[in-house]
């Protein structure tokens, strides 16, 4: 009796933090599970906090990463971290938005004026407090 080892049984559940960091969105386990933890990680629309949440196939994903949001579809569960082009094979991303126009619109709202304008501002503050005074 021959026993077939080269066949590996598929994984029916996987741990979430496992999997981000298998699927490589995350670079190290830590880092997967501190943002499971605060609440950046969604499965199929409900938020967790737990990193030992069990992942299925077919699970929705969503992803709050580096000002993006991805939605994702896992396709394939996998508890070992794999090269960047077999990772692709574990999920499908459906949508993806960034939230960098709005970053930045609230960026240039802190403007800080340049050595002109804060001569000017310097100029005007010095003329109402010399017309304020009695």
């Amino acid at each position: 009796m021959k026993i077939d080892f080269s066949k590996k049984p598929a994984l029916s559940q996987c741990r979430l933090d496992l999997w981000l960091w298998a699927a490589r969105f995350f670079k190290t386990r830590n880092l997967a599970s501190s943002n499971i933890k605060k609440g950046l990680v969604r499965i199929s629309g409900k938020t967790t906090t737990k990193p030992s949440s069990l992942l299925n196939v077919g699970s929705k994903l969503v992803i709050e990463q580096d000002l993006q949001t991805k939605t994702v579809l896992v396709e394939e569960l996998a508890v070992k971290r794999v090269s960047f082009e077999k990772a692709q094979n574990f999920f499908q991303i459906i949508s993806k938005e960034s939230k960098a126009p709005e970053i930045f619109l609230h960026t240039r709202a802190r403007y800080k004026p340049d050595k002109r304008a804060r001569r000017n501002l310097k100029a005007l503050k010095e003329k109402l407090h010399f017309l304020s005074d009695n």
